[in-house]
């Protein structure tokens, strides 16, 4: 682990791409007054001001501020990094399909660390996401009237979808579940879902349903964007259910 105090744009710089030509590659943090510019779906620009930036192994890249969970600018896995010195400290984060780049400028830096995170352990948690899917198998009915399951874990290139369905109209619809909340991760992966299904006949129409007890405000967003649609389920129905049994019962 690496960790500087206060570094100069160009130890900064020197630290940074060391740590590219590792042979894995490592966590970045830095905590520094630094502006952020966005160009590609739209553009946006937001002041100097002390944030913490975030740079994953996996190219994510995230711009903390001092409150609320979520960053206020973000790229997702699979992004090029680059890093420069041009009056100070610059992070260039880019994509190519969508085209986007951020480019995060440092006017100063107060700590940055780089490090190597040794986790290959997945997190396992029984009976929340696989109730929920179990729930919409057993009645479709809850994610849209008509809605009639077609096939459960079905592989694609990108991974496996949790329920394959046809709408009313025979519309293919993809279902994905997340036992908490929809993150911009989750919108993306969708994203590569409905790819590989278009990637068999463009001009196929498929939908893509998102489902989870709650929403990201940057997910909601970036759904509209896509043309992808939200359905709020989890644990509301397993207490609906409790709650109806127990009222049967009594009667």
């Amino acid at each position: 682990m690496k960790y500087l105090i206060s570094p100069s744009a160009d130890e900064a710089l020197q630290a940074l791409n060391e740590s590219l030509s590792s042979i894995r590659r490592r966590m970045v943090t830095i905590v520094g007054c630094c502006k952020v510019d966005y160009t590609g779906r739209a553009k946006s620009f937001l002041d100097y001001g002390d944030r913490l930036v975030i740079v994953k192994a996996d190219g994510t890249v995230m711009v903390h501020g001092n409150e609320k969970r979520e960053p206020v600018n973000w790229q997702p896995p699979g992004t090029s990094v680059k890093y420069m010195v041009e009056e100070g400290l610059i992070i260039e984060a880019r994509r190519a399909s969508p085209t986007e780049t951020m480019r995060i400028h440092f006017k100063s830096i107060q700590a940055l660390s780089i490090f190597t995170l040794n986790d290959g352990a997945e997190i396992n948690i029984v009976g929340e996401e696989a109730d929920i899917v179990d729930r919409i198998e057993s009645d479709p009915s809850i994610i849209e009237e008509g809605l009639r399951v077609v096939r459960r874990e079905k592989a694609t290139s990108s991974g496996f979808i949790d329920l394959l369905c046809e709408d009313r109209n025979g519309v293919t619809v993809i279902v994905e579940v997340k036992r908490t909340s929809i993150s911009p991760n989750a919108v993306y992966q969708m994203e590569a879902y409905l790819a590989d299904f278009k990637k068999k006949n463009d001009k196929a129409i498929v939908r893509g349903i998102l489902c989870a007890p709650r929403v990201s405000e940057m997910a909601r967003t970036l759904i509209a964007e896509k043309g992808l649609e939200y359905r709020q389920i989890g644990y509301e129905f397993e207490l609906k259910d409790k709650k109806q049994a127990s009222l049967d019962s009594f009667k």
